[in-house]
Order: C-alpha cells, then sequence, then structure tokens
C-alpha cells in the first residue's frame, strides 16, 4: 500500500520545478536601516548573554558559600544560556545553512 502511495507522488512531482529565488537588498536607505537594526540586535543580544553568563556564575559563587540550592539553580540554568548564545551567536549561519 506504502509503495503505491510513494510511486504516485513521486509520479505527481516528477518534472515540476520547486521556485527558490535569492534573497534581494531592500531598496534604499531601508536596506541600510534594516542591516543596522540588525547590527543592533547582535550587539544587545549579545551583552544580554554575557550578563547572563555572568549572573549564572555569580550564582555558582554564592551557591559554594553555604547555599547549595542557588549553586544546583545556576548549574539548571547554565546550558540554557548556552544554548541561547550559541543560536543567537550563529544565527545568520543557521540560517544560511538551512535555507
Amino acid at each position: 500500500m506504502m509503495s503505491i502511495i510513494h510511486q504516485t507522488i513521486e509520479f505527481l512531482a516528477e518534472g515540476i520545478p520547486v521556485p527558490d529565488p535569492p534573497a534581494k537588498e531592500l531598496p534604499g536607505k531601508l536596506g541600510e536601516r534594516a542591516n543596522d537594526l540588525i547590527g543592533y540586535a547582535k550587539t544587545g543580544f549579545m551583552v544580554v548573554a554575557m550578563l547572563g553568563l555572568l549572573a549564572t556564575a555569580s550564582m555558582a559563587i554564592v551557591g559554594i558559600r553555604g547555599r547549595s540550592e542557588i549553586a544546583k539553580n545556576a548549574l539548571g540554568h547554565l546550558p540554557w544560556a548556552v544554548l541561547a548564545l550559541v543560536i543567537g551567536g550563529g544565527a545568520a549561519g543557521l540560517i544560511e545553512a538551512f535555507s
């Protein structure tokens, strides 16, 4: 049964081109402003990510000095902070890889 469905899909999709136009630059000053906005967002993200990692490290240091619950909480947040940093910092590369 599955092979009949698979063969039908292949038959219907044969020879149909899938459009994939390249990205275009926005016209005039709008393109420059969009690039500026993306640059500001990346800078802001990096500042916030650094503050997040410093806050996590601070929580771990406080937890070492007798408050183990805070240290456990900090270690629970660390993977999320690193993952956000990797995704935000590599967003352009990820988009290029999958487009």
